[in-house]
């Protein structure tokens, strides 16, 4: 009797400390699940609070540096003595005037005329870092890294990705009209506060502390501005993989 006794009580405890490990683990899991859920955070942004004023005229001028490639690139994007100078499309593009049939035609802004060279060695620096695609890069993009170049003093900024050539295809970076961006002396909070006050609407501004950088893109037509903080590190982050369409090149 004693013996079964010892042997049941045996039972017992390894059921009690099993139940034990069980609770634990599970408690575990959901704490893995808490944190990995607060990695992310977006949202959409209301109509009320974007830019409704015309965006400073960039100068053209822009100085990035690759850190991936470890090459630096100095240009101005538009023809010497362009219209455009004085008059940029990103300008215009956020006027809140809205053009009409009566306007005359001394209203009508100058025609942007870019620097093919120029936007040829932004391209080539922008480039896929892991396939070596080159891709021509949404102008737009380049116009509003010129007014945050203009803000910040001229100061060279840092490209840490530009075009990607992945498999995450939905990606702005994918369509050329993204870039991870930081400028050496300033605070990336402020850069993006700064980046989120030229969103006059169909831009996607992200907040990445950990790998320390500002995603700035432009959404795809008729797609409402975003806004995000991803604390995960740069080889968490997703769509960042190599593609299996490597040996295809994309639609340019």
């Amino acid at each position: 009797m004693r013996r079964r006794s010892l042997i049941t009580a045996g039972i017992l405890a390894f059921a009690v400390l099993f139940i034990a490990a069980q609770a634990d683990a599970k408690g575990r899991a959901s704490k893995g699940k808490k944190r990995r859920g607060k990695v992310f955070a977006g949202h959409g942004v209301d109509k009320t609070v974007l830019r409704d004023s015309p965006v400073p005229k960039p100068s053209g001028d822009i100085w990035v540096y690759s850190v991936n490639y470890r090459e630096e690139v100095r240009v101005n994007i538009y023809r010497k003595n362009s219209p455009a100078q004085a008059t940029a499309a990103l300008a215009v593009a956020a006027s809140p005037l809205v053009a009409t049939a009566d306007r005359k035609d001394q209203d009508a802004p100058a025609a942007v005329e870019y620097d093919e060279e120029a936007l040829a060695e932004l391209d080539h620096v922008f480039r896929c870092k892991r396939t070596g695609e080159v891709r021509a890069v949404d102008p737009r993009l380049y116009e509003t890294l010129s007014v945050i170049s203009d803000h910040f003093g001229g100061k060279r900024i840092d490209l840490i990705s530009g075009f990607r050539f992945q498999r995450e295809e939905g990606s702005r970076h994918f369509h050329a009209s993204a870039m991870d961006i930081r400028i050496p002396g300033v605070s990336i909070r402020a850069l993006r506060k700064f980046a989120e006050s030229l969103d006059t609407g169909g831009m996607g501004i992200g907040l990445y502390p950990r790998a320390n950088f500002v995603h700035v893109d432009w959404r795809a037509p008729g797609e409402p501005s975003y806004r995000w903080v991803d604390r995960s590190s740069t080889r968490k982050t997703g769509g960042k993989r190599p593609s299996r369409r490597w040996k295809r090149k994309p639609n340019s």
